[in-house]
């Protein structure tokens, strides 16, 4: 991969951490009679709220999550990761690298530590697999990329619209003016395209409606919850 390293001190980048693994068991819920009843579990909530290894310098979620979540793209359950009560470590590109571009937020998902005795590929300081806002992983993106020191204006991946589930879409508009408002206008400049060749005033308006989407879910807009992965 060609690396393009960029800004800051080696202070800034993310500690390493020791990998853990799954998600804490479920506590016993009460019954009517009164009793703790075991088998009674609560289903999971589909999005974790808690640090696989709360010890750990950069909190990611447990790996079996991390697992079914990088099995394919999750544009909804990105945009729940990504909302400003979770207590994920947000990391940010210090440089273009592939697909990711400088400057852009991620988050961390799991910690990959250089095998001692073992052949070193990429940075000194490890690796980690990061989300993007779009629901795709980035695997293996070295730690000297990352930093812990948030930009003055992070970037954000090109989340698809038309990706997220409808109880979201209608969640975003009802939530947000600004999201309302980017996307009619959206409409009226794309007049329904998705994908593919789309007019300069059509490419213009789909990046203004991310952008209200990213504003939203970043200043703590209210979401739906999310299909588990």
């Amino acid at each position: 991969m060609l690396l393009v390293a960029c800004g800051g001190s080696s202070a800034s980048r993310p500690p390493p951490e020791t990998a853990s693994g799954g998600a804490p068991e479920s506590a016993p819920v009460e019954t009517g009679t009164g009793k703790s009843t075991p088998t009674d579990q609560p289903s999971s909530p589909a999005v974790p709220t808690e640090c696989a290894d709360p010890a750990a310098a950069v909190c990611t979620p447990p790996g079996d999550f991390v697992d079914r979540l990088c099995a394919r793209t999750h544009a909804d359950l990105a945009l729940a990761l990504f909302a400003k009560a979770t207590p994920f470590t947000r990391l940010y590109l210090r440089g273009k690298m592939d697909e990711l571009a400088f400057d852009e937020e991620v988050l961390a998902l799991r910690y990959h530590a250089v095998p001692k005795g073992g052949i070193q590929v990429g940075g000194a300081d490890g690796s980690y697999d990061v989300l993007r806002w779009d629901g795709t992983c980035s695997t293996a993106v070295d730690a000297d990329m990352l930093t812990k020191a948030r930009p003055h204006r992070p970037r954000s991946a090109h989340l698809a619209w038309h990706r997220l589930s409808d109880k979201m879409q209608d969640a975003l508009i009802v939530g947000s003016d600004a999201v309302k408002k980017a996307h009619r206008s959206r409409g009226k400049e794309c007049q329904g395209a998705m994908t593919g060749d789309v007019s300069a005033a059509c490419a213009k308006a789909d990046a203004a409606l991310v952008d209200a989407v990213v504003e939203y879910v970043r200043a703590g807009g209210s979401l739906p919850a999310p299909a588990a992965p």
